[in-house]
């Protein structure tokens, strides 16, 4: 589903939602590693550091943290219950923001200790979030 790619260029990330496992590949050797995570991998994000990739996983409710070096999951953040349907992400320096389309909910997370630090209710199905 979702794809993000290292500020440097240098790696890929793709959500297969159906293998509930996010492709981490080089862009240069186009080796690829799978990496497990929750069930419903369906959007992905980097930050600015390059230090880990986010996947946000549908089914569970869950944002998975996968360390860029080791290809591992660093961190699993739940979010809520099954339903809850974290959707999209984007990720700044500062915070990871996931719109959650099942709970109608904006969740933003601390990208340092992994927590979530807020959520605001935005209404019914939002489906996209943007950072500028």
């Amino acid at each position: 589903m979702g794809v993000a790619v290292t500020p440097d260029g240098k790696s890929a990330y793709v959500a297969d939602e159906v293998t509930a496992r996010v492709l981490a590949a080089g862009t240069d050797t186009l080796a690829v590693t799978a990496v497990s995570v929750g069930e419903g991998p369906f959007d992905m994000a980097i930050g600015p550091d390059s230090l880990f990739a986010q996947s946000a996983d549908v089914s569970p409710g869950n944002v998975s943290v996968i360390d860029i070096g080791s290809h591992r999951v660093a961190a699993t953040i739940a979010l809520g219950p099954p339903g809850t349907d974290p959707f999209d992400l984007e990720v700044t320096s500062e915070a990871i923001y996931v719109i959650n389309q099942g709970a109608g909910i904006l969740t933003v997370i601390d990208p340092r200790s992994h927590k979530v630090v807020a959520t605001v209710t935005v209404g019914a199905g939002p489906y996209d979030v943007a950072v500028s």
